[in-house]
């Protein structure tokens, strides 16, 4: 156990003009049983290195990595290499060398700064640096490319404080780029997988609010205006203290109105262009008791009494032309799976239906709305189990 201590790669090698490459104490005993010339071609790289001379530096670590991938060396020359390499916005090149240290060299003694210069390569290329080719051609913006970034120091280190962090970047980014499935799709890995992270609460209402913006209007499907409810809701019980509790709070009562209103939609298509004056009631009373105190709440409460006292919905020029549509009888409701759902409390599967209905959106409706919506296929989660 002793000798096996001294081998370890626990240590880090230090670099001087006077002395060349040179190891602590702790690795002593393996630095000076490494070949001789891993020593020399590290030397003669470094040197190149300080002149300037990437090229010559580049060949010899190449060199090193290749010769003596067990040395002590192999890691170190790995790092020299993404160093140059993101000097001169070789950002693939570099990342490339940071991650050969993250999957082979796990016990390398700059590990966690490997994994800030990853991040940092993704941030620049996040905030709209250019690539380089060969490291003076200027290349092109690459959405996809930065996302991968992301998702490999994920990959490498997700228990570490940056992954959380990766993720944030991920959202912000999808969402400055207009991919909204996306960004939903990084914050929700953040807060199942890393519920007590500082970024979750962000995470919670960014949530609501993305799922928020994919409301069209109250005839149409509102399962994203339950899913911002939800989230909204988990934000206000986990957080009650925090500073957005508020932002949260009126996000929260905004889709509690959006549902309401698409609510008293359906009991309106029900009266006015079905002549189901009972099956309009009963949405009616549904809208009533969802949101007591409402300005909805009395508007449909006005409409149940106005149906109550007999009268019928407006006419339309297609009723002048072809007479007024007939509503069902009772019996024919009773055999229709519309009338017992009506007798049961009309309690849909989603209870918010679409109402005009089109050939590009009738597949949609027939989707599940508690069902979380998918992000596009190019992103893949990943990161450790939620049940670490």
């Amino acid at each position: 156990m002793f000798i096996l201590s001294l081998t370890r790669l626990d240590a880090d090698l230090v670099w001087t003009e006077e002395t060349g490459w040179t190891s602590t104490f702790d690795t002593a005993f393996k630095f000076n049983r490494e070949p001789p010339e891993a020593l020399l071609l590290m030397n003669d790289a470094r040197s190149f290195q300080e002149d300037g001379a990437f090229k010559h530096a580049l060949t010899i670590y190449k060199d090193v990595c290749k010769r003596f991938p067990d040395s002590i060396f192999a890691p170190e020359a790995y790092y020299q290499i993404g160093k140059m390499r993101m000097s001169r916005n070789q950002f693939n090149d570099a990342f490339k060398a940071f991650t050969a240290i993250t999957q082979k060299y796990p016990e390398y003694p700059r590990f966690n700064d490997v994994l800030h210069a990853k991040f940092e390569i993704a941030r620049l290329l996040k905030s709209g640096e250019r690539p380089k080719y060969f490291g003076v051609i200027p290349g092109f913006r690459d959405y996809q490319a930065t996302i991968d970034f992301y998702k490999k120091i994920i990959e490498d280190a997700p228990f570490s404080d940056i992954a959380p962090l990766a993720l944030v970047h991920m959202g912000e980014f999808a969402i400055s780029k207009n991919r909204p499935l996306d960004a939903i799709a990084a914050f929700e890995q953040l807060v199942d997988e890393y519920p007590y992270s500082e970024y979750a609460p962000e995470a919670y209402l960014k949530l609501g609010d993305l799922y928020s913006k994919m409301i069209k209007s109250p005839l149409y499907n509102q399962g994203a205006t339950k899913l911002a409810m939800n989230y909204y809701e988990d934000f206000l019980t986990l957080y009650p203290n925090h500073k957005d509790a508020a932002k949260a709070q009126e996000g929260y009562d905004l889709m509690k109105t959006r549902l309401a209103e698409s609510k008293l939609a359906i009991g309106d298509f029900y009266f006015n262009a079905r002549n189901n004056g009972k099956a309009a009631i009963i949405m009616y009373n549904k809208t009533a008791h969802f949101l007591p105190g409402s300005q909805i709440e009395h508007s449909a409460r006005e409409k149940i009494a106005y149906i109550k006292a007999g009268n019928l919905p407006k006419a339309t020029p297609v009723d002048f032309l072809f007479g007024r549509y007939q509503r069902p009888s009772d019996e024919q409701l009773a055999d229709s799976s519309v009338g017992s759902e009506a007798e049961d409390g009309f309690d849909f599967q989603n209870d918010l239906i679409q109402i005009n209905t089109d050939s590009s959106d009738r597949e949609s409706i027939l989707e599940s709305t508690d069902r979380k919506l998918k992000p596009n296929e190019s992103f893949i989660k990943i990161g450790p189990n939620k049940e670490f």
